[in-house]
């Protein structure tokens, strides 16, 4: 899972962590660590991990940038202690309990290592950012710490796509200079649409973690079993379901395209760039049959010319309006 308030519209309820409610803006103290060295550290997970974000990244200004690394740093990190196929759900409970604990010492400005000083920053020079997307993150991501996860309905699947990657939408309106109130409902659909997209692209690594995303009970009515699944059996009914999740990220991609114009300066092309670079993964998946299960365990993949050709769709569409 890559990783998305008390809000009507979106239907979800949120906590908030009590020590990162009061928080305590202090001076950080001055640290000698490269910040060069930092900045390629988490350009070389955003590799690893989110090439398409990592190429999106290029069209923010060095300031705006760093601060998005800073998110995308203490995310990552949290979905790698989630992920981590070398510890058992005890420890990795444990460690999320631990990485909360650690989120509260942020908030107090009391950073454990360069990466957290890097968010500590980011939170002190927004004092009006709302923290709870954080602590909805972490929710999220302890959601995942059981054997075979799996996913009851399209519903459950919607509120942990906006856990654990629209929170990431709202984690990024102050560093885009947005009015959060009129931003909020575009930024949470695009983060939800990248997280859906990334389930049906990762299907097969997460069939290793013995995750199922796709919703069980659209599985059923196809006549495909979570043991079908983890088996790798891609059949007629599987790929019915991958296809209508497929169209449910594709309606959730058009309402961020619809809510960029609320964005100032070149928020409108991020989020079109976005939006073509992750709809290129779902015209992957129609033109390979909504097949996302293979035995190498890969992920599905786009070239870099596909890349390259969306973000040229994206400064056209953003250029004439459309």
């Amino acid at each position: 899972p890559t990783v998305l308030l008390a809000s009507k519209c979106s239907g979800f309820s949120f906590r908030t962590s009590s020590s990162c409610t009061h928080r305590r803006m202090l001076p950080l103290l001055h640290h000698r660590s490269s910040t060069t060295q930092q900045d390629e550290a988490v350009q070389e997970l955003m590799k690893e991990h989110d090439p398409i974000l990592l190429f999106a990244s290029r069209l923010l200004d060095a300031e705006t940038a760093r601060d998005a690394s800073a998110l995308y740093a203490w995310c990552r990190r949290l979905d790698e202690i989630t992920d981590d196929p070398s510890s058992d759900v005890a420890t990795i409970q444990q460690r999320l309990s631990d990485w909360e604990r650690r989120f509260d010492l942020i908030c107090r400005n009391e950073p454990v290592d360069d990466m957290d000083r890097a968010l500590a920053m980011y939170i002190e020079r927004n004092d009006d950012l709302d923290l709870s997307p954080f602590t909805d993150m972490i929710s999220g991501m302890q959601a995942d710490t059981v054997h075979n996860r799996t996913i009851s309905n399209m519903a459950e699947l919607d509120e942990y796509a906006y856990q654990v990657a629209g929170t990431v939408g709202l984690m990024l309106l102050p560093l885009l200079d947005a009015n959060v109130e009129e931003s909020r409902d575009a930024a949470i659909a695009l983060g939800k649409a990248i997280q859906l997209i990334n389930i049906l692209r990762d299907s097969s690594p997460d069939v290793a973690l013995g995750r199922v995303y796709l919703p069980q009970d659209m599985l059923r009515a196809e006549g495909v079993s979570t043991e079908d699944v983890l088996q790798l059996k891609s059949s007629l009914g599987y790929r019915k379901v991958v296809a209508a999740v497929a169209d449910r990220a594709e309606a959730l991609l058009k309402e961020a395209e619809l809510g960029k114009s609320t964005l100032p300066g070149m928020g409108p092309l991020f989020v079109q760039v976005i939006v073509e670079l992750y709809r290129e993964y779902l015209i992957k998946l129609e033109l390979i049959g909504y097949d996302n299960l293979n035995l190498s365990g890969q992920r599905v993949k786009i070239k870099t010319i596909q890349k390259l050709m969306a973000s040229l769709k994206a400064v056209v569409k953003v250029m004439t309006q459309r």
